[in-house]
């Protein structure tokens, strides 16, 4: 019995030497395989591996161009809007040039056609129209020298009306065509020969005159221009304000009318004068 058990114990430990043995006979096999065909295998695994890589490869390229891409783009955008806004503010810039000009060009042809005539003007812009009263507001105020009664005209001298009422940074002018205006005038005329013909503008509303008490045997005519005569004191001498475009003549009547066309175009101006130093030079 001892023996029957002794000799299955020599057969395991025999058993495992052998498996033992033969484990490291295959890991020198393998050893010695790889080293012999080491550049055949590394070459085969290089061929199997070389398209997967190149898709990574691809993949990363294809990232790393939709990254520089859209930075591009964010970068481009950035850059666009900086333009803009330097468009923007040259823009403005050029505006206000393009305003500078044209209001220094007003003046100059103001201070020419009034270079006789000895006015001190201040230049305004209309900021607003009350066409329901024939009032409008300029930027100039008490501050800079506005005072009531003065008047309002353009650089060709045609009359426009008078300050109202003066706040400390703009006032109120009423137009010659309020209903509530009344201005002296005359007939333009040339010829010292031939009488002066007088009468009163008076305005009727929504920026329209008409000629009233013009004597009855005086010739007016269409065409003919009327200008201030300075009889009431308020506004200087021939200052255009309209052209007659018919007239109403009758006998029974001590005084004849006729409506006028007004000379001003408050719809299409917004620079305009303001004479300051009438009263001081009657």
């Amino acid at each position: 019995m001892q023996y029957h058990i002794m000799n299955i114990y020599l057969k395991k430990r025999n058993f495992l030497w052998q498996k033992i043995l033969i484990k490291t006979v295959a890991l020198f096999a393998i050893i010695l395989f790889l080293n012999i065909f080491q550049n055949t295998i590394r070459n085969s695994f290089f061929t199997l591996s070389s398209p997967i890589s190149k898709t990574f490869l691809q993949a990363g390229n294809n990232s790393s161009e939709l990254f520089n891409s859209v930075t591009a783009f964010d970068s481009v955008k950035k850059e666009n809007n900086n333009l803009k806004e330097e468009n923007e503010i040259l823009l403005s810039k050029l505006s206000l040039l393009q305003q500078s000009l044209r209001d220094n060009q007003e003046l100059k042809t103001a201070l020419e056609n009034t270079k006789n005539d000895n006015f001190n003007i201040v230049l305004i812009k209309i900021t607003g129209l009350d066409a329901q009263n024939d009032i409008v507001t300029i930027n100039k105020g008490s501050d800079d020298g506005i005072f009531e009664n003065m008047p309002l005209i353009s650089g060709q001298k045609v009359l426009y009306g008078k300050v109202i009422k003066v706040y400390k940074n703009f006032s109120q002018v009423i137009l010659i065509s309020s209903k509530n205006s009344t201005v002296d005038a005359k007939i333009q005329n040339n010829d010292i020969q031939k009488p002066q013909i007088y009468g009163a503008i008076k305005g009727t509303g929504a920026l329209s005159l008409y000629l009233d008490l013009v004597a009855s045997d005086a010739e007016i005519k269409e065409g003919d221009t009327l200008v201030t005569s300075a009889l009431e004191g308020t506004f200087p001498p021939n200052l255009l304000i309209g052209k007659i475009i018919s007239t109403d003549k009758n006998d029974a009547k001590p005084f004849q009318t006729a409506h006028l066309q007004p000379l001003f175009n408050i719809k299409n101006t917004d620079t305009l004068f303001v004479i300051t130093n009438y009263k001081q030079i009657q």
